[in-house]
């Protein structure tokens, strides 16, 4: 037999071991989540970096007003979009598994369809509601900025589908380039806005709705990217996509109509999958929700105006896109796990599936665990440098904090769902969004920002504990840990303490500057002070983590490039020899 590689051509298939096959398999899927890990790291810096000249240039109330209805959006959009990419890679790959190529353009149909009418109705309803909406945040000026973030529910959900549908075939690439894609279109088109609003002295309502604007322009431009990969994989005659696929010719009403019987199953499926996660994935646009429709008007009624209040919500909103970032990176790496979990399940190779599900885990500890604590350590210069002024500092760190349960609650989701346990992440976050709602109806009043910043990070630790919980009683890697285990723990323990002594030692330094007293420092020194931190905590936080003997040379093998990383490692001497030579285990 042979097999069509990804340069159009053929290659032999030879017999393998099972050793061999489960080791490409984990080659395969750590080469995905490094595609889609960059694609979200990038994607998001760039998201995070646009949300800079938006308070800057327009100030905290127009900032406000964005993190305030953005959540709005992010709540139908994950209704309408939310868990179909996973249930569509899930699919694909049980398909792909059994050779039934008819199966997977079924699936691919059906999911378009019936994303592109839960988009329609999406949009309907923000559309609709958005004066409704604008009243119970408390500022009636958020209505023009909601009808205009609803317009990207026409082409976002079709991305979704292929996405999973591409992800499910373990091509990552083509996701991971539509996301960056999209992400700069829609960053251009909103700065683009901003700068017209601000030379034709546009109020904050235009200038809010302009931000978000972009959103429909990133999401036609992310389409028209996976449309392209779709086309080229067709012309290829790979057998990604056949030319019968009736959207591939624009005649999907056809096609559905033609197979709604066969159809039907799999649509029952898509649901089945797909409705957990997406209830599940709804926790966080809540948790934004929930702050916006208490914050602003509990700080109205201690006394402040509607515009002050939207401008203290937009200062308390300031770490939330760097929380984003790391947890958003974690969870796109993690959901590429899904698809190879699944195939491993369907082989009933479930020593493969503990051995990824493994590495997950442990790469959610060491991602947000420092990400976390360079948040707090550094917040003041990060505030400074990104806002101008160090307004709210403590909420800042406090918010920044959450980045490690964050993480950690988006592994385990992905490694339930790959286990096949599709309810458990979604009830975790629904009960982790109740929790939210009633902490914040109890500490907002009495605390202030800093009761919804304690409420949001109860929050966040319980689907991460729960989650944890959940994946040893699965049969996954937490059953049976033992050594490997409290080695690893000991290593990310050792590596944190280093890096909160670097940062300290820095902090220090940067405290006998001229400039740095006073109730604000320079920003420019701010700037300086961050980045550096940034770098200096990076490095030190690596080096000690590699050297307590966290990841071994074959683990550092499986990822692209791996075997020159590894052996510039050894000899660095960051790659300890007792385990270098370490394996994946069971435990």
């Amino acid at each position: 037999m042979s097999r069509i590689n990804d340069e159009g051509t053929e290659r032999p298939r030879h017999p393998a071991s099972p050793a061999i096959k489960r080791k490409d398999r984990a080659g395969s899927w750590l080469r995905g989540a490094v595609w889609l890990g960059a694609a979200a790291l990038i994607s998001k810096v760039i998201g995070t970096l646009q949300k800079i000249p938006l308070q800057n240039l327009a100030g905290d109330r127009v900032f406000g007003i964005y993190n305030a209805v953005y959540p709005f959006y992010q709540l139908l959009l994950f209704l309408a979009t939310a868990g179909i990419p996973v249930a569509v890679s899930l699919l694909v790959a049980e398909r792909r598994e059994s050779g039934d190529d008819e199966g997977m353009h079924r699936v691919l149909r059906t999911a378009v369809a019936l994303l592109g009418l839960c988009g329609a109705i999406g949009f309907a309803v923000m559309w609709a509601s958005a004066g409704t909406v604008a009243g119970w945040i408390g500022d009636d000026e958020a209505a023009a900025a909601i009808r205009m973030a609803s317009l990207a529910l026409w082409f976002v959900p079709a991305m979704a589908a292929l996405r999973g549908y591409f992800q499910g075939m373990e091509r990552m690439q083509p996701s991971a380039f539509s996301q960056v894609i999209e992400q700069s279109v829609r960053v251009v088109v909103m700065l683009l806005l901003l700068y017209a609003g601000l030379t034709w002295g546009w109020s904050d309502r235009g200038l809010a709705s302009g931000a978000l604007a972009g959103s429909a322009a990133g999401g036609a431009a992310g389409l028209v990217t996976m449309l392209v990969f779709w086309w080229q994989a067709e012309r290829r005659g790979r057998g990604h996509v056949k030319r019968k696929v009736g959207v591939a010719k624009g005649d999907l009403a056809e096609a559905a109509g033609r197979s709604t019987a066969a159809g039907l199953p799999v649509i029952r499926r898509l649901v089945a999958l797909a409705v957990p996660v997406a209830l599940g994935s709804i926790a966080l646009p809540i948790f934004g929700i929930v702050d916006a429709f208490t914050v602003p008007r509990l700080l109205q009624q201690g006394g402040l105006e509607a515009a002050q209040a939207m401008e203290r919500f937009g200062q308390y909103s300031r770490a939330q896109p760097l929380v984003q970032l790391v947890v958003m990176v974690a969870g796109a790496g993690a959901g590429a796990l899904v698809p190879a979990l699944a195939a491993a399940r369907a082989r009933g190779d479930l020593v493969q599936a503990r051995l990824q599900a493994g590495l997950a885990l442990r790469l959610a500890w060491y991602i947000g665990l420092p990400a976390a604590l360079g948040l707090m350590l550094l917040a003041e210069p990060i505030n400074v440098m990104l806002y101008a002024d160090n307004a709210q500092t403590d909420i800042f760190a406090l918010v920044g904090s959450t980045a490690a349960a964050g993480t950690l609650g988006a592994v385990t989701a992905a490694v339930l769902q790959g286990f096949g346990s599709v309810r458990g992440p979604a009830v975790f976050l629904l009960a982790a969004a109740l929790l939210k709602v009633a902490l914040s109806l109890a500490l907002v009043p009495a605390y202030g920002l800093a009761g919804a910043a304690w409420s949001g990070i109860a929050a966040l630790a319980l689907p991460a504990l729960l989650g944890l919980a959940a994946v040893r009683r699965a049969g996954g890697p937490g059953r049976g840990l033992g050594r490997p285990a409290w080695r690893h723990a000991a290593a990310a323990g050792l590596a944190l303490a280093c890096m909160a002594a670097a940062l300290w030692l820095l902090g220090r330094g940067f405290a006998a500057l001229p400039g740095w007293g006073g109730p604000q420092p320079s920003r420019m020194l701010a700037a300086v002070f961050a980045l550096t931190g940034v770098a200096v905590g990076a490095a030190v936080y690596g080096a000690a983590l590699l050297r307590g003997g966290a990841f071994g040379a074959d683990e550092l093998r499986a990822l692209p490039g791996g075997t020159k990383l590894a052996a510039k490692l050894r000899r660095w001497r960051l790659l300890p020899r007792r385990t270098s030579e370490t394996t994946y285990s069971a435990d």
